[in-house]
């Protein structure tokens, strides 16, 4: 279609024709695949939107600063003509790959719910990238979670937590009986707790509460008919003080609390991975022989914590505090002897 200057745009207003560049320019760009100005006044053709090139020179400009979309222009880029791409979409193919593998390797998400997510992630990102974010809902080597509604319960948490609630909830057991493969806490009654940190730990989501004597972590898949705040308020915020989970010093493994120590252990140099997966590249490791050496580390004793040691054998040894010594030896006592000849 021939133009003059005068621009014939009848169905949109000109903030609508920039709205749809904006999410042109997001979808069906990148540094890979620039566009050339023929394909983009072609694309807004389809919506019989006819513009100058001049008006589109402006509604670039307008993309530029306030959207604050940042569209670069390569000389040569696109089929030996110049090309326009963004620099900086909502989400970086990296950005999202990361969130999709996040949901993907998430064992209380159930497998329909993963895809389901993932399907809304791959919505974020230009046609280029979407291919590779279309991955197969696995977790190598884990049961994936059943409780279909834990996803959309588990904002009742959160809603609790941030209008200073307690909730209610029932909280299963599974079992190796066919006939009845779930058990429940209490006789199936409403646990009432005070809600007070949603954790990740080895792909399972916990709720941190308090039960009115102490702070239990409860997995959330295995939480069943979460209400949604109740009248009643928190109590426990002394205690929740007093522990400040975000700043806890004490390493806490598989969401097993135990009473705290420093534990100084004695680690073969091949582990030194190890050490820093669990306790941080900070943790200070001081040279015990050619061969060894001891870091002391805040931990919480508890069997998860025995049994990590356990893992490398000879390669890693309690030396101190005599609780944590002595805990280590009924752990493998206790082990032995279930193997013992009868």
């Amino acid at each position: 279609m021939k133009m003059d200057d005068l621009d014939l745009q009848i169905k949109y207003t000109p903030a609508e024709r920039q709205f749809l560049l904006y999410e042109y320019f997001q979808k069906h760009t990148n540094k890979e695949h620039p566009v050339s100005r023929k394909e983009i006044l072609d694309y807004l053709e389809t919506f019989e939107i006819y513009i100058s090139p001049h008006t589109l020179y402006s509604d670039l400009d307008v993309l530029r600063g306030t959207m604050k979309l940042d569209i670069q222009f390569n000389a040569h880029a696109h089929k030996g003509a110049g090309g326009y791409w963004v620099k900086n979409p909502k989400f970086k193919p990296h950005e999202l790959r990361l969130m999709v593998d996040g949901i993907q390797s998430s064992k209380f998400i159930p497998q329909s719910q993963a895809r389901a997510i993932t399907q809304k992630i791959t919505d974020l990102a230009d046609n280029y990238t979407k291919a590779s974010l279309n991955r197969q809902a696995y977790v190598a080597g884990r049961v994936r979670g059943l409780n279909e509604s834990v996803v959309k319960d588990a904002d009742h948490i959160h809603e609790a937590i941030a209008t200073d609630r307690k909730i209610a909830f029932r909280y299963f057991h599974y079992t190796p009986n066919k006939d009845n493969p779930q058990t429940y806490s209490k006789s199936g009654e409403r646990i009432i707790v005070s809600p007070y940190a949603l954790m990740w730990n080895d792909g399972n989501y916990y709720l941190y509460a308090y039960d009115g004597k102490k702070f239990r972590t409860y997995r959330v898949d295995r939480m069943e008919g979460i209400s949604r705040p109740l009248l009643e308020k928190r109590d426990g915020g002394d205690e929740y003080d007093k522990k400040n989970l975000t700043d806890q010093r004490a390493k806490v493994f598989s969401m097993y609390h135990g009473e705290a120590y420093n534990v100084r252990i004695r680690v073969h140099n091949r582990l030194a991975d190890a050490v820093i997966d669990q306790f941080g590249k900070d943790t200070m490791m001081v040279p015990y022989d050619d061969n060894h050496f001891t870091v002391n580390v805040p931990v919480e004793l508890s069997p998860p914590f025995y049994a990590w040691v356990a893992t490398f054998g000879k390669s890693m040894k309690i030396l101190s505090p005599e609780p944590a010594v002595e805990g280590m030896k009924k752990f493998l006592q206790k082990a032995a002897e279930m193997y013992q000849d009868e």
